[in-house]
């Protein structure tokens, strides 16, 4: 009896390891004395394609965090389906300024966007050198896609454009390199030349998702001479007109809520991944949305000027 029990038990203790979650910790970058790490969540089997999905966390550029509440049900989610996700650090721009107003801060706001962007290609770079192959787990450089909520959506789409232009540190990645797609939750991007282009390589196949009613990252855009603040709305009308493939889902009537449906979008963000990433599909789909049963939140409505409140 008790030899049968210690077998059970010996085969439960593997089961347990067997299927484990593991996950792996690395510095990436040292920046402004920010030591910026990423939390690398292994899969117990990985997908034959090899992928890697990094999550940039949201916050306003004031706080969040790689390891908060915002990661669990996607890592999940996604290393059950065999991808390697990534949660980044990135230096956090807006924390302890006390001015949110976009007019009165603005040089705030663009260095906070463009310090983001910089550690997402950083992160980038670190895994292109150190992490395609270990024991652990294998990645396909062909096959890293990018995903981010708020001020992580901005962040997502200022390394694309980043990239697309070989500015702002994108020019340590290889010129053969391209994020094989972008998923940004309540997103926009900074430039300061005008109208919105990517002069050196086209920008990633791009997953948008925006309330039409989002009054914290525009949908639309916000103009200041040659500088623009441009929302999904503005960056989609450019990819059509370029020939650019995206997907693009307007929640019609939501506002900042929908920076957080990441969480439970899944199957739109897998038929994304499975036709336009990983079955290279050179689509520009445009999409209303509109579902009576969403819940409208107190915080979908704030601005920029509110931030400091929450």
């Amino acid at each position: 009896m008790r030899k049968t029990l210690f077998i059970c038990f010996l085969s439960i203790v593997s089961l347990l390891t067997a299927t484990a979650q593991q996950m792996f910790t690395y510095e990436y970058a040292v920046k402004d004395t920010n030591h910026l790490k990423m939390d690398v969540y292994v899969p117990a089997q990985q997908n034959t394609e090899h992928s890697c999905m990094i999550f940039v966390f949201g916050g306003g550029f004031i706080g969040g965090a790689r390891n908060d509440k915002q990661i669990p049900d996607l890592q999940k989610y996604y290393t059950a389906k065999g991808w390697v996700v990534v949660a980044i650090d990135y230096r956090l721009g807006l924390k302890s300024y006390s001015n949110y107003s976009m007019a009165t801060g603005l040089k705030k706001f663009i260095n906070a966007f463009e310090m983001a962007g910089e550690d997402l290609i950083s992160a980038t770079d670190y895994i292109l050198k150190n992490l395609l192959s270990t024991p652990y787990f294998t990645i396909d450089p062909a096959h890293i896609v990018t995903i981010g909520s708020s001020a992580g959506a901005i962040t997502v789409l200022q390394a694309d454009y980043f990239l697309g232009n070989r500015i702002h540190g994108a020019e340590v990645l290889p010129d053969t390199f391209r994020y094989a797609g972008v998923m940004p939750f309540s997103g926009a991007v900074y430039t300061n030349k005008g109208k919105l282009k990517y002069r050196v390589q086209p920008p990633a196949p791009t997953l948008f998702c925006h309330g039409t009613e989002d009054n914290l990252v525009p949908y639309k855009q916000i103009r200041f001479f040659n500088m623009g603040f441009y929302g999904s709305n503005t960056i989609a009308k450019r990819f059509k007109k370029e020939g650019y493939p995206f997907y693009i889902r307007r929640y019609e009537g939501m506002g900042h809520e929908v920076a957080t449906y990441y969480k439970k979008e899944f199957e739109l963000i897998d038929w994304f991944l499975d036709e336009m990433v990983l079955g290279k599909k050179r689509l520009q789909i445009d999409e209303w949305y509109n579902d009576p049963t969403l819940t409208k939140h107190p915080w979908g409505t704030i601005k920029p000027k509110d931030m400091k409140k929450f």
